[in-house]
């Protein structure tokens, strides 16, 4: 039969205009879809994003509005630890014109931007039939296959049976405007009883934006955890002036499998978003990245099935999956230490040599480098980081009778 279009993306985010890009790029007929009139709107991200991110994203720096060099540590004891801040570690980026500039590169490229939600997808045949709606009307069109990049509750994937991330984070931000202490510095806020599973933050953005926010893995209300934080330190959030608040959800684990026949998954709806951070810009890029180069494959072999686009799994789980899972394992370690230990190796972080460690291996896109280095070199946490570095099935068993709420 005549099919509207070769590939489907859904969703304009960061991993899907990629993906479309790339594939329109390489000659294929794409159309991308997005829900909302004006891509990247609503943002339901902090936006703070690698020097790394910027080179995958092939954009210039017209899109950063703030340079970060380090990070304040604070617990909810009131231990604090000063990090970095000898040059640039991260980059806050105007959220929504980012997007719309990699939305705009797919166009450029030939993709085929359609303004309309996807209300669900089904199989005929060797071709996918997607359903949408614009401003209440109904229709159709068919693609050979379907690429979701539309979240964490991906529509794409409920609709064609593929289970999503297990773990997931529930989180609340805020935009505001507030003035902090070193505005080249991010805050970040951890404690069990403070955000549960997760942590708080304050992101500077520049002449006196901020960016705010506290997330929660288990029944506590990410507003409930947040009023607590602006409770426990008055000092940093007296006079904090909120223009925007907005929810979101960050799945912290992969989904089962991110294809099958005629689908592949890309970005949150595959839970490739970084687990101790909850970042998800690079890792998606890289797997757009990857998911185009698995589609052109599928193409030129004539095979769109589960097996012609399994290479696209084993190609992202090659280039950043072993990082996403010692990630994972490093939050295991995280939320297994009790309120005690977190106040010991806060302060362990002052001593001079750690403080040169943590300056020399930071990475935001690769934290275990400079994390398990941490880990070694506090004597009291080294058989804990052992045990859940290096033999997960422990971890689990160490969580399950300790942190029930984790899993």
């Amino acid at each position: 039969m005549q099919l509207h279009c070769d590939v489907a993306v859904v969703g304009a985010g960061p991993a899907g205009s990629r993906t479309a890009r790339n594939l329109a790029r390489a000659g294929l007929s794409v159309r991308l879809l997005e829900e909302h009139r004006r891509v990247g709107v609503p943002s339901h991200c902090s936006g703070l994003i690698s020097p790394r991110t910027l080179r995958e994203a092939e954009i210039g720096e017209d899109a950063i509005i703030h340079r970060i060099t380090g990070a304040f540590v604070h617990t909810a004891r009131g231990s604090e630890v000063a990090l970095g801040g000898d040059k640039t570690r991260a980059v806050a980026i105007d959220r929504v014109r980012w997007d719309e500039t990699l939305a705009e590169q797919a166009q450029v490229a030939g993709a085929d931007l359609v303004r309309a939600r996807l209300t669900g997808v089904e199989r005929e045949n060797s071709h996918v039939r997607l359903h949408t709606q614009t401003d209440g009307r109904d229709s159709a069109f068919t693609a050979r296959v379907v690429v979701g990049a539309d979240g964490a509750h991906s529509r794409v994937a409920r609709s064609l049976g593929l289970p999503g991330p297990a773990e997931k984070v529930y989180c609340l931000g805020i935009e505001g405007r507030l003035k902090t202490p070193r505005e080249e510095f991010v805050h970040v806020f951890v404690g069990h009883d403070l955000a549960p599973g997760w942590f708080g933050w304050i992101i500077p953005t520049g002449d006196g934006g901020v960016r705010a926010g506290i997330g929660s893995s288990n029944a506590v209300k990410p507003i409930a955890c947040y009023r607590r934080l602006t409770q426990l330190f008055p000092r940093l959030f007296d006079g904090i002036e909120s223009c925007r608040l907005y929810g979101g959800t960050i799945p912290l684990d992969f989904a089962p499998r991110s294809y099958a026949d005629n689908v592949l998954l890309v970005g949150d709806a595959a839970g490739q978003v970084k687990p101790f951070s909850g970042g998800g810009i690079y890792t998606g890029l890289v797997a757009a990245r990857q998911a185009a180069a698995a589609v052109l494959r599928a193409f030129v072999n004539d095979d769109c099935t589960a097996a012609g686009l399994a290479p696209y799994e084993r190609a992202w789980k090659r280039e950043i999956g072993r990082e996403l899972l010692r990630s994972l394992r490093i939050r295991h370690f995280g939320l297994a230490l009790s309120e005690g230990e977190v106040e010991r190796v806060v302060r362990a972080l002052r001593s001079e040599g750690l403080q040169q460690l943590a300056s020399r291996q930071g990475d935001i896109d690769y934290p275990s480098r400079v994390l398990l280095r941490l880990a070694r070199s506090l004597p009291a946490m080294g058989l804990l980081a052992w045990i859940t570095l290096r033999r997960p099935a422990a971890t689990w068993t160490l969580l399950r009778a300790n942190l029930p709420f984790a899993l």
